[in-house]
């Protein structure tokens, strides 16, 4: 069935999330945040939270969302742009397949939607061998989300060390950073100094887009800041800070879920920028994942160098757009072809308003 409102799913959503894990971006507390953002600064998000019950026990939900893009209609993940990873949130078992299998029908005979648009699945999610399987052909876009795997099972084998060159150009940025003021790497332990963290980090990324005249559609969107504030202040959230003396160099947050941490913001002042302290803000939380409790540091696609530099292994993802009526194959057209040379020429005007 498609649900259209989350407040009494919260309980068999959670009891599901027990069963099926799932990544930090199908949870309640993820899509709550969401659509209380969205509500507080008057943005209006309409829900289609498809979902499948066994008797009573809920075993599947897909939290979606309906919006426009210019003439047609599409369902894309709860969260977009914020939300990184698609997937459907499922019980294992036997009956697993069945479920997806069934729900995917109940999605395919939606009336009144133009597409689906499902960004990010990665190789190992829920629904990867069933779009695999019926919709390869819908492909717009694969990337790499790198990661640093600490568990002694990794795919990409064990952490490697520093090399002995690049541990002594950190060891120089941090004490040419030092002149400025004893350097400091904390947690911010308290969620109400989390939030304020937020909100620094938010100043120095718009500050960094001004400057370097960017375009992000998650940092514009109008509940973006709220939503990340709001998540902040939750237990799951991890906020990492290098000072020097009593300013702030850069900040690293993200959600800290079993074991599993997601880097959601990084930003830095520009006043520290030759001597990188993002970077060593990384080294450091790769040197203390233990004590964090981080077993994967997952970056996030794209995979950019300075996410590679870290990484011993990296996920596959693949966007989808997947007609179910024949104005979702306008959709799949733009996605495909028509947006990224609009990105192409948004990126040369960008270059050439910056040389």
């Amino acid at each position: 069935m498609v649900e259209h409102d989350l407040a009494h799913l919260e309980k068999p959503w959670r009891d599901l999330e027990a069963r099926a894990g799932g990544t930090v971006f199908q949870s309640y507390d993820w899509c709550r945040a969401w659509i209380e953002a969205n509500r507080e600064v008057g943005h209006r998000e309409r829900l289609h939270l498809l979902s499948l019950y066994a008797g009573d026990r809920l075993v599947l939900v897909m939290p979606l969302a309906l919006r426009r893009l210019g003439p047609f209609k599409v369902l894309h993940m709860l969260g977009e742009p914020a939300t990184q990873y698609g997937d459907w949130l499922v019980e294992p078992g036997p009956n697993r397949e069945t479920w997806i299998a069934g729900a995917w029908e109940t999605l395919m005979g939606l009336r009144g939607v133009d597409a689906l648009i499902l960004k990010g699945v990665r190789d190992d999610a829920a629904i990867a061998p069933l779009l695999a399987s019926r919709c390869g052909g819908r492909v717009t876009r694969r990337e790499e989300s790198p990661l640093s795997d600490f568990r002694p099972d990794a795919a990409g084998g064990p952490m490697r060390p520093r090399s002995g060159r690049t541990r002594s150009t950190l060891r120089r940025h941090q004490r040419d950073l030092a002149e400025h003021g004893a350097v400091t790497i904390e947690l911010v332990r308290d969620p109400a100094e989390r939030v304020a963290a937020m909100r620094e980090a938010l100043r120095l990324k718009q500050a960094w887009i001004t400057r370097t005249r960017r375009i992000s559609a998650g940092y514009a969107h109008p509940a973006n800041a709220l939503f990340l504030e709001k998540l902040a202040a939750g237990p799951d959230f991890l906020v990492a800070r290098i000072s020097t003396g009593s300013e702030t160099a850069a900040l690293e947050a993200g959600t800290l879920r079993d074991g599993c941490y997601a880097s959601l913001v990084q930003s830095y002042d520009e006043r520290f920028a030759a001597h990188g302290p993002g970077r060593l803000l990384f080294w450091w939380m790769v040197e203390h994942a233990a004590e964090i409790g981080i077993e994967v540091l997952d970056f996030l696609a794209p995979a950019y160098p300075h996410k590679r530099e870290w990484a011993n292994a990296a996920m596959p993802v693949s966007d989808y757009v997947v007609p179910l009526r024949p104005g979702g194959y306008g959709t799949l057209a733009y996605v495909r072809h028509l947006r990224p040379r609009l990105k192409q020429w948004a990126e040369r005007l960008r270059r050439l308003g910056t040389a």
